[in-house]
């Protein structure tokens, strides 16, 4: 008999597999009668709300098997910045180090962290940003957004809770730390130390 937390890992990677494949779907429906439909401005923005419906969802999906699946153990080294090459920054004001060191873990699952991470503080709009620097037993990543009227993780939006507790599941499976923080009058911040 399979043990109960790798029985519920299971069964969330079968329902993440599931659920991608109609959201999938409606994204492609969605872009489909983006081509076909006259050009009208309140038509356009509920398909670009469809859109970013889909791309939330997965994100969703992505914590939650963050939370239930088993992290991998392999620890080898991955150099931060090569991985943030294939990563799109998009408006964020970033900087990274050139010289940081390599970590030691797993590429697919510190990828998949960066991600998480940066999608969370996409939902917040604006100008975000976004900084990865040498520490001095690693890395630093520091993400902050200038969003004030926030009064804590209930108020960030739906996936929020689910991406900074898959994301601290991850950092210190890795034996990093994650800080967060919420300022109603200032904004969002995030620090990550790695090894």
């Amino acid at each position: 008999m399979a043990h109960p937390a790798a029985a519920s890992a299971e069964i969330m990677r079968v329902l993440a597999h599931e659920l991608r494949q109609p959201l999938s779907t409606i994204e492609s429906i969605a872009y489909y009668l983006t081509l076909i439909l006259p050009e009208d401005e309140k038509v356009r923005e509920q398909l670009d709300r469809i859109q970013q419906l889909v791309e939330q969802s997965n994100w969703m999906l992505t914590s939650s098997q963050l939370l239930s699946d088993t992290i991998p153990m392999s620890r080898e080294p991955v150099k931060l910045d090569a991985l943030l090459e294939n990563i799109s920054l998009g408006d964020f004001d970033a900087h990274i180090d050139p010289a940081l060191p390599a970590m030691h873990g797993d590429p697919a699952l510190l990828r998949t962290l960066l991600e998480n991470l940066l999608t969370l503080f996409r939902q917040f709009g604006g100008r975000c940003v976004f900084r990865v620097l040498r520490a001095e037993r690693g890395v630093s990543m520091e993400l902050a957004a200038r969003v004030p009227g926030h009064r804590g993780e209930s108020s960030l939006g739906a996936g929020s809770s689910l991406s900074l507790q898959g994301a601290r599941r991850v950092v210190e499976a890795l034996g990093g730390s994650l800080d967060f923080a919420i300022d109603p009058a200032d904004g969002i911040r995030l620090r990550v130390m790695l090894t």
